[in-house]
């Protein structure tokens, strides 16, 4: 049976965004693991780190979530791994989930657990947001993974990370009695179908609207195994202690409805506010008071996404146009030339040549 999580071990976890401010401030651990992976890999971590502006001085703790995804993707892609995201994940397994993590540990089952999760999910970073949804028909439960930040056209290897993170995770406090049953990316693939088969041996579907894992209604009752009932209160009242209940701000949550209906006929403002229990008037009102509005925000999603699709994926430019909701091709084209100076087409040859200029949001 796991001890009593120590003070020093919650300690090691204390938001560093009550001093920084900062939005997208993960609490945990998210980098455990990797500069042995990189050093296995014969890179250089500092060097690697430095790149995406993290010094050895920053410490483990208290990174963006912008940060993680940042060096995951760039030593991707200096260290010619592509399956980097889930490698790092085997040598994480279940060591990366902070104060949420103990509480998972000892729970009472796999059900309770998740439910924990899903309610905390601000105890691991406001810049996410984890949720699920019932599927009676199927008997299954889908664990969705939103990240609600903007700019970021490139996340496939830190969201193959999380995923299989928690698929592991969840194999290891039930003793393997739960496993993904199924997974869902929203990216293309960047590994090869066998490869991802290896690591979470089962059906895993590309080019979906969520991000998330299936698991079955009955892997809810699955027992956690060594849990303990003193460990789990101890370790829920620090987070009620360390981390107030709070909400990402309300473009984020706008962000990530966008996100899930972005190409279908739901993407609309009132379909948005219905989703987030608003009025399409209050929110407005509520975006405009945060600077930005639906429609903005429905734009930063299909630039990420178009810059994504364009550069990163050989799907046909009409395939593309569909998927970021646009009437027709040639309306794509001009916010294209509107957004990048550039048509589909050129950003497309750039990629291909490697000599394209650095975007926003895009890992140098």
């Amino acid at each position: 049976m796991d001890p009593t999580p120590s003070e020093t071990t919650l300690r090691d976890t204390t938001p560093r965004d009550t001093i920084t401010g900062a939005f997208d401030v993960v609490h945990a651990r998210v980098l455990h693991g990797f500069a042995d992976l990189v050093t296995a890999l014969r890179g250089d971590c500092v060097a690697l780190l430095r790149q995406v502006g993290i010094t050895p001085e920053d410490g483990p703790d208290g990174l963006t979530y912008r940060q993680m995804i940042d060096v995951i993707e760039y030593a991707a892609q200096a260290l010619q791994c592509p399956d980097f995201g889930m490698r790092l994940a085997l040598r994480q397994g279940g060591k990366v989930f902070g104060p949420l993590g103990l509480v998972m540990r000892h729970s009472r089952n796999f059900g309770e657990a998740l439910d924990y999760v899903v309610n905390h999910t601000f105890a691991h970073s406001l810049a996410a947001r984890i949720w699920h949804r019932k599927f009676p028909a199927e008997k299954m439960i889908f664990s969705g993974h939103d990240i609600l930040l903007e700019g970021m056209p490139g996340k496939g290897q830190a969201m193959e990370q999380l995923m299989l993170t928690g698929h592991l995770t969840a194999m290891e406090i039930t003793g393997g009695a739960v496993r993904a049953r199924k997974v869902h990316f929203r990216h293309q693939p960047i590994s090869s179908r066998p490869v991802y088969h290896r690591y979470f041996a089962c059906e895993v579907r590309f080019g979906q609207s969520e991000d998330g894992v299936f698991f079955s209604e009955q892997d809810m009752a699955c027992p956690v195994i060594g849990s303990d009932p003193d460990a789990r209160l101890h370790a829920a009242s620090f987070i009620e202690t360390a981390f107030p209940v709070q909400r990402p701000p309300l473009h984020a949550l706008a962000r990530g409805m966008i996100l899930r209906f972005l190409g279908t006929d739901e993407c609309t403002n009132e379909a948005i506010a219905a989703a987030l229990n608003l009025h399409p008037r209050t929110l407005h009102r509520r975006l405009a008071g945060e600077g930005t509005s639906f429609q903005r925000i429905k734009d930063e999603v299909r630039r990420d996404f178009m810059l994504y699709y364009i550069r990163q994926t050989d799907l046909d430019f009409c395939n593309i146009s569909e998927k970021l909701g646009f009437a027709e091709q040639s309306v794509m084209s001009r916010y294209s030339h509107r957004w990048f100076a550039s048509s589909p087409s050129t950003l497309r040859a750039q990629a291909a040549a490697g000599s394209a200029h650095r975007l926003p949001g895009q890992i140098p």
